[in-house]
């Protein structure tokens, strides 16, 4: 793999990493509550990377306009938009995960 993929592969990774925690915190406020530990930036990161691949690469799909960028033709806008959508929706399901599981602890306690 050439030099500029690892680059376009190491920006995408830090985006996603931003992209996951912005998510994280988003969704850890109430009325959400989501996960609290750092940990649960994990999830919506994987997320936001699994669509920056599999709509970039897998897919091909190109949304917006695209810019030159590392050697590659990114659709830089539309790929981070759908990441962050991404991102956000692992955040809710992680969220809503455990709302779930705490009402279930406080239900089966009575």
């Amino acid at each position: 793999m050439p030099p500029q993929a690892f680059a376009l592969v190491g920006l995408f990774t830090a985006v996603s990493i931003v992209l996951g925690a912005v998510a994280w915190w988003i969704a850890k406020r109430p009325p959400l509550d989501g996960p609290r530990r750092i940990t649960g930036v994990v999830l919506p990161s994987l997320a936001a990377f699994g669509a920056f691949y599999l709509i970039g690469h897998r897919a091909g799909i190109s949304l917006g306009p695209e810019l030159g960028l590392f050697g590659f033709q990114v659709a830089l806008f539309g790929d981070v938009l759908l990441a962050a959508v991404a991102a956000m929706a692992a955040a809710l399901g992680q969220a809503a995960g455990r709302r779930r599981a705490r009402a279930r602890r406080s239900g089966s306690g009575s």
